[in-house]
């Protein structure tokens, strides 16, 4: 008789083991990735959630997790929704823009595991109830960088949240809510954008108490960004780069996956209700060390030049007129809130919970695949590109006699 291949044999010894000694036993046998997996699913931190699971757990398996994620079509909330869904959660998403720009949320999960919900309005109480009705976990990823004509700062940061804190509340079978907010988010914040989502997080403590978790993530960077990909898209385009009041606006950029891990993570312990998490990437950068990390990584010559506030700030009347009275919209980087917002530092306060009360290690943003995306604005594609010195730099091939080599980066 023909050998059974290894993987079935090893789930046909992994199956009589658990038969015979219990779950702990088949635990103990299970190594690295595939014990990873099975815990996966079981040690998520919902009440009930026993009696809803199937399946040895992973993406294929169902969690018992129906999550809600609001803002599903944003930055940080695919990552949410890939990271739920390959838990085996089952998803809601619920979206008001195009079905294209959501097309890759419908494979986040499973077949049949993604419920995509059209036509969805902030502001219609009926469409946030259905949005709610089969959901233990409640994600708002809702934000606004900028004002438009159609949402203002005020509605979206605290008359949302506090309508969905009524509509939680109203269902009164939501186990655990993940609230997104900002570093920088206080009542005294420079911006009113930070501003009024301060006054969102404090309706949320409010109003769920326990129930909420609040995430303050610093500035995020990864592929989909609008961080380092518009100095990357404004570097390209533009003669020079303007380095408000020089620039010295100090950050902690993080990584868009160690966020989303975080996130998950605290689904996993009871000790994270009615925490708030501020999340921020190890290295502390001011802004002309980000401008000049991004051309060198581009490996295109430093345009950068300092502008005062002051002139910038009369630049962004026009960018503000035309993103609060048209549909048209400017830069975020030059909206007057925006430039009020650079008045602060967004480092790491002392005495909180982080990254490490969650056991995520956060990566570094400048180096490795976190910044893989940056290599591809290079002239003439990944292995190309211009130095400071404007001598042609290629990889392995590409050189040029007497050309400069590139940043390894």
């Amino acid at each position: 008789m023909r050998a059974l291949p290894s993987v079935l044999a090893q789930q046909l010894r992994l199956g009589a083991l658990a038969a015979q000694q219990g779950a702990p036993a088949l635990l103990a046998a299970l190594s690295g990735s595939q014990a990873q997996q099975a815990r996966h699913s079981s040690e998520l931190a919902i009440r009930g959630l026993d009696a809803l699971k199937s399946g040895p757990g992973g993406r294929s398996s169902v969690s018992g997790v129906t999550a809600t994620v609001f803002g599903c079509s944003g930055f940080l909330a695919r990552y949410v929704a890939n990271v739920l869904g390959n838990s085996g959660g089952q998803l809601v998403l619920p979206y008001r823009c195009d079905d294209t720009d959501v097309q890759h949320l419908r494979v986040m999960g499973d077949l049949g595991q993604v419920v995509m919900l059209p036509d969805f309005s902030i502001r219609d109480d009926d469409a946030v109830r259905r949005a709610l009705s089969r959901s233990n976990v409640v994600i708002n990823c809702v934000g606004a960088a900028q004002e438009t004509w159609n949402y203002k700062f005020e509605e979206v940061h605290i008359e949302w949240p506090a309508r969905l804190a009524r509509l939680i509340k109203e269902a009164g079978h939501v186990e655990r809510v993940i609230h997104l907010s900002a570093l920088g988010a206080e009542p005294d914040a420079p911006s009113r954008r930070l501003r009024t989502k301060a006054a969102g997080d404090e309706v949320i403590r409010e109003e769920l108490g326990p129930l909420a978790t609040i995430f303050k993530p610093a500035v995020m960077t990864g592929t989909e960004d609008k961080f380092f990909n518009a100095i990357a898209s404004l570097a390209k385009r533009t003669p020079f780069f303007p380095l408000i009041d020089g620039g010295r606006t100090r950050m902690q950029p993080v990584w868009v996956r160690d966020v989303a891990a975080a996130i998950m993570n605290s689904l996993k312990t009871y000790d994270s209700l009615g925490q708030t998490y501020y999340l921020a990437g190890p290295d502390v950068m001011s802004v002309v060390e980000q401008v000049a990390f991004v051309f060198a990584t581009i490996r295109e010559k430093n345009t950068s030049l300092p502008m005062p506030a002051a002139a910038a700030s009369l630049m962004a009347r026009t960018w503000d007129w035309l993103g609060t009275s048209t549909p048209l919209r400017g830069p975020t980087m030059f909206t007057s809130d925006y430039i009020a917002e650079l008045k602060g530092n967004y480092t790491l306060p002392s005495g909180v919970l982080s990254f490490e009360h969650l056991d995520v290690k956060p990566h570094k943003v400048t180096e490795g695949l976190p910044i893989e995306y940056l290599r591809h604005y290079r002239s003439g594609g990944y292995d190309f590109g211009s130095l400071a010195e404007e001598q042609p730099v290629g990889g392995p091939g590409f050189g040029h006699p007497g050309s400069a080599r590139g940043p390894s980066s």
